[in-house]
């Protein structure tokens, strides 16, 4: 079983195995590094921008802009970007996918170069809880800057993208110069997995048919074709009809593999 963790301790072995080249600590930040972050809020003005705190626990940085967007205060973001209180705020139905995507982000770690590990970029995207309760869409990107003599700044962006982006499930996307290698997707995932009754029985759904229509159509029982239904709500981790169907006409609009 997944928790915030075991998050917190994966996340920790992928930091351990990326230590080298140099982590940037409170003794190397001077104005240079600091002109360069002000300048990424210039660049990015509608996202958070803080220095990662996983990968520097000697100081931290965080746009101002943070109470604005995210609704979380300065020093509380400090306190909330802490490994294991950062994933316990994250929604529990994304965790087990989070951790997805961290085995991918470990093994593309594994595989490249050290010294083109700074030309990659990771992308999350996942549900977590605002200050006000509510559970936000989050756009996560990860990435480094090599400032001088092996040292990296780890930064992160960080963007309530709830009014833009529908969420269909956690997803993870590594680029490198632009240019996308490779990532997970939760849904796509979930649709590869549909039993092939699972993918009769989606269109009729979003055809309209009633579950004892459904049932005629495909000469099973009522009880079978609930039994059914109740299990796609678990794959796409959704809690009615409702939410299925939408999550699949935004799956498809965007390309995933569909029925």
């Amino acid at each position: 079983m997944h928790t915030p963790i075991s998050l917190a301790r994966r996340t920790n072995n992928i930091i351990a195995y990326v230590t080298s080249p140099a982590r940037l600590e409170q003794e190397d930040i001077h104005e240079e590094i600091m002109h360069t972050l002000q300048n990424l809020q210039k660049i990015f003005p509608s996202w958070v921008i803080c220095t990662c705190r996983f990968m520097h626990q000697g100081f931290f940085y965080v746009s101002d802009n943070a109470s604005e967007l995210l609704g979380v205060d300065t020093a509380s973001l400090a306190n909330a970007l802490q490994v294991e209180a950062y994933f316990g705020r994250m929604h529990h139905a994304d965790i087990e996918d989070y951790s997805k995507g961290l085995q991918v982000v470990s093994e593309i770690y594994q595989e490249e170069d050290p010294e083109e590990r700074h030309k990659l970029r990771f992308v999350f995207n996942y549900r977590m809880r605002h200050t006000d309760g509510r559970y936000i869409h989050l756009h996560d990107e990860k990435a480094m800057l090599r400032i001088r003599d092996n040292l990296n700044l780890y930064y992160m962006l960080l963007r309530d993208i709830s009014h833009e982006t529908p969420f269909t499930g956690v997803k993870m996307t590594c680029y490198k110069e632009g240019k996308r290698m490779s990532g997970y997707s939760a849904s796509a995932e979930a649709t590869s997995q549909l039993s092939p009754r699972e993918h009769e029985l989606l269109p009729l759904m979003k055809q309209g048919f009633s579950t004892k229509e459904i049932a005629g159509i495909l000469g099973i029982s009522h009880n079978t074709v609930r039994n059914m239904r109740q299990k796609l709500f678990q794959k796409f981790q959704v809690n009615n009809a409702i939410e299925l169907l939408n999550r699949s006409a935004v799956m498809d609009a965007q390309g995933f593999p569909s029925t």
